[in-house]
């Protein structure tokens, strides 16, 4: 997710404390149904793409009726914003009780990205890229949803950050160029082969195969780098 348009870090807090004040304001017993919907719109713009996965196709999916939905989410607009939020929430719950481990740092770099590919590996990342794309480009999306964005976006920082600091952890490294590297090129290559999957010509059973080396190459490459800003020679080499 970690892709939104830029606002300052008080409209995000504002719109933070207002999703919590809708969220007190729902009816016992009320959440259950709500992630039913929002199951629903995602498995149905995973299989149909967004545009396609109209208002009627989502109510049919989560066997409700479009007014049923209605009373949850109010309009198209706050329900696509809502099945972002839940992409924040899954990112969350994969990246805040993560640990990076490994002796050695191109083990915790490729521990890294074992943690990524749990979030930026699923299908369902394909449906939040989806939803975000289209709301930030959409001339009529609302300015309380383009706060909404910034607030998720806010949201998703700092449990990520945490994790580059464990992987440069006695590096003596903090460039954030480096850190933003380690991200955007582990969160690429899941990304990769996740799209791939989706294509019918892909022989996926090579693919398999070769993935776990281009992880292990990624990492090494990305450790040899690290090592290089911190000037560490590994054993027979210069310092790189």
């Amino acid at each position: 997710m970690t892709e939104a348009i830029p606002r300052s870090r008080d409209s995000a807090n504002r719109a933070g404390r207002a999703a919590a004040r809708d969220s007190r304001r729902r009816p016992p017993g009320d959440s259950a149904s709500r992630q039913r919907v929002l199951d629903a719109a995602i498995a149905c713009i995973l299989e149909q793409g967004l545009y396609r996965a109209s208002s009627n196709a989502i109510a049919e999916q989560a066997g409700l009726s479009w007014g049923v939905i209605q009373y949850y989410f109010g309009t198209r607009e706050a329900l696509m914003t809502a099945v972002l939020e839940e992409g924040a929430r899954r990112l969350g719950v994969t990246v805040e009780q993560a640990t990076i481990t490994g002796g050695t740092l191109t083990e915790r770099v490729e521990s890294y990205l074992e943690i990524l590919e749990g979030y930026y590996g699923s299908p369902d990342y394909l449906v939040f890229t989806q939803v975000l794309i289209s709301l930030s480009h959409d001339p009529r999306t609302s300015e309380q949803t383009r706060r909404t964005l910034d607030g998720i976006n806010e949201a998703t920082q700092p449990p990520l950050s945490r994790l580059q600091s464990e992987v440069l952890a006695g590096t003596g490294v903090s460039r954030p160029a480096l850190g933003s590297l380690l991200f955007h090129a582990l969160r690429g290559l899941a990304l990769s082969h996740l799209m791939l999957v989706t294509v019918p010509s892909v022989d996926l059973p090579a693919m398999s195969r070769q993935f776990p080396e281009q992880r292990k190459l990624l990492a090494e490459a990305l450790a040899l780098r690290i090592e290089r800003e911190a000037g560490v020679s590994r054993p027979g080499g210069p310092a790189r």
